[in-house]
């Protein structure tokens, strides 16, 4: 799979193909499969449209199934299945690929935060052009965007995902290899009932 640049940024844009039962499972605990399928579409939704301006190249990588049409086909982004075991190997994977194709500045997000914003991802591009990487830090520990200029391994192994530990031994990998980073506002990820406090994800449950 190659694609034709149009911009030297690329943004990866990591997705399920929202089906009931397969996605925001914790969430799904507390509110049940329904309603937390009804967030999750609001969530592709919003983000889908809040990357539209983002100058940059955009590829979306489902980590599930590739549908034959869906609101990204629509807006006309090339579209893969993530490919490895574990999210460290899939993610290491479309930054290799992207690197591969001649990017010179690539950024990772995924569909879970209703309070990522178009100008943080800037600011993540505009901080690469002086630091060796970009990290949006999460509120649970991990982070929501993660940004380099050149492939760094040792980013995507040795941690354990979906934990509260997962920012903090990114940036002790970075600090232990004297890379510099730019931390860009803590933000919250949508995974229990508790993260859809004060966001308009709330009146999805009414």
């Amino acid at each position: 799979m190659s694609m034709l640049l149009k911009q030297d940024s690329l943004l990866l844009i990591f997705v399920k193909h929202p089906i009931k039962g397969q996605v925001k499972t914790r969430l799904a605990k507390g509110i049940g499969e329904e309603k937390a399928l009804s967030v999750y579409q609001a969530l592709l939704a919003y983000t889908a449209e809040m990357v539209q301006d983002v100058q940059a190249d955009k590829v979306v990588f489902y980590g599930n199934q590739l549908p034959e049409r869906d609101l990204w086909s629509e807006a006309g982004y090339a579209r893969y299945l993530q490919e490895g075991p574990d999210l460290g190997v899939r993610m290491a994977q479309a930054f290799q690929w992207g690197f591969q194709q001649g990017y010179t500045k690539i950024q990772i997000i995924g569909s879970d935060n209703p309070d990522l914003t178009t100008h943080i991802i800037e600011e993540g591009y505009a901080a690469l052009d002086t630091s060796a990487v970009s990290l949006g830090p999460a509120e649970d520990g991990g982070y929501y965007l993660l940004g380099m200029k050149t492939f760094i391994p040792s980013l995507f192994v040795q941690k354990q995902w979906s934990t509260e530990t997962v920012l903090e031994a990114t940036v002790n990998d970075l600090v232990e290899a004297q890379l510099s980073y730019h931390l860009l506002p803590t933000l919250n990820d949508v995974d229990t009932l508790e993260d859809l406090a004060g966001t308009f994800l709330v009146s999805l449950l009414s």
